[in-house]
């Protein structure tokens, strides 16, 4: 919070929403590495955008999907073990990936979501205790963000990147259905999707 509070219309010339991802070299020890890094205009990003980085090989790098539901039928104890396993696998991943994607893809109706905040927030911690956070980027494939509110607490959570698929494929269907000017693409949906974020989470 500041005081006068930031105006991020006047004062956008000195406000940026670019986010650095991937592995973090030793900040104590200036080198080439520590530029070695990917730069994304803003936290939110697109389908073909996420299928990017689960595809990447960039610099040799490569990515780990970890899958954030569970079987409906295990209950409180599943939820309580995926959550753990998740964590594991996390930490496992950071050893050899550079990218982290936390997924609920495979949510249905006999999987549940554990929720991506919750997910998000117990594997970051973990990677910090098991001091492998600075070595992976963290980032969300979620359908529960949706609004500027969510996206801000997955970014304050530790989230790299967000990439929010329910909205951008409602917005979609909203388009085929002619809801939605028909002119639109997909590209331009998730233009106007992203600026709004940007917007609101500049505020």
């Amino acid at each position: 919070v500041t005081n006068p509070p930031i105006d991020p219309f006047r004062e956008k010339v000195v406000m940026s929403l670019q986010c650095p991802v991937g592995p973090e070299a030793n900040i104590l020890e200036p080198s080439a590495k520590q530029v070695h890094r990917l730069w994304l205009k803003n936290p939110v990003i697109s389908i073909p955008d996420l299928d990017v980085f689960k595809n990447v090989s960039h610099r040799n790098w490569s990515s780990h999907v970890i899958d954030i539901t569970f079987p409906v039928e295990n209950g409180v104890e599943g939820f309580v073990n995926k959550l753990q396993q998740i964590c594991d696998e996390a930490n496992n991943a950071a050893k050899d990936n550079q990218i982290i994607i936390l997924s609920d893809r495979l949510a249905d109706k006999g999987r549940v979501p554990i929720s991506s905040l919750l997910a998000l927030g117990a594997t970051h911690h973990h990677l910090i205790e098991t001091r492998h956070r600075m070595k992976v980027a963290l980032m969300v494939e979620s359908a529960e963000a949706r609004e500027v509110h969510h996206i801000c607490v997955l970014l304050g959570y530790g989230a790299d990147a967000v990439c929010p698929y329910l909205a951008l494929e409602l917005a979609s269907s909203l388009r085929d259905q002619g809801v939605l000017d028909t002119n639109l693409t997909d590209e331009t949906i998730y233009q106007n999707y992203a600026q709004a974020m940007q917007i609101g989470i500049s505020k």
